[in-house]
């Protein structure tokens, strides 16, 4: 799990049009093409690669119900990384969360936005991403 300082970010929560935030290119490449569906749910992921096709499906599905019965949670909004990937903002977290609003037809999702924060190697050493 990636530490993030959220003083680096904006405090502030907005409004968007989850269908526009996938027209503006901001989800990341990955295996099966742009963005995460049921599908793809989870692949690559650490914390889930235990998990079976079939349990990776029935987590979307599960997370899926929850925001079809109770809502998208603004307490979890997605996070959009400021020049993250060859100076485009990207989605940081939150693209499973983005397909099931497209899904869904929610008008808007809760986004908030972080800087791009370096990382470094054991040496001490920023690593350029």
């Amino acid at each position: 799990m990636i530490n993030i300082d959220f003083t680096k970010s904006s405090s502030r929560v907005y409004y968007i049009k989850p269908q526009d935030l996938r027209d503006y290119g901001m989800e990341r490449r990955g295996r099966g093409g742009i963005g995460r569906n049921r599908h793809n749910a989870y692949d690559g992921k650490e914390e889930t690669k235990h998990l079976t096709k079939e349990e990776r499906e029935d987590r979307y599905d599960d997370l899926k119900g929850s925001i079809k019965t109770n809502g998208f949670n603004e307490e979890y909004p997605i996070l959009v990384m400021l020049r993250r990937e060859n100076g485009d903002d990207k989605i940081f977290e939150g693209h499973h969360r983005l397909n099931i609003a497209i899904e869904l037809g929610l008008e808007t999702v809760p986004v908030r936005f972080i800087e791009q924060q370096p990382e470094y190697n054991v040496k001490g050493r920023e690593v350029k991403k």
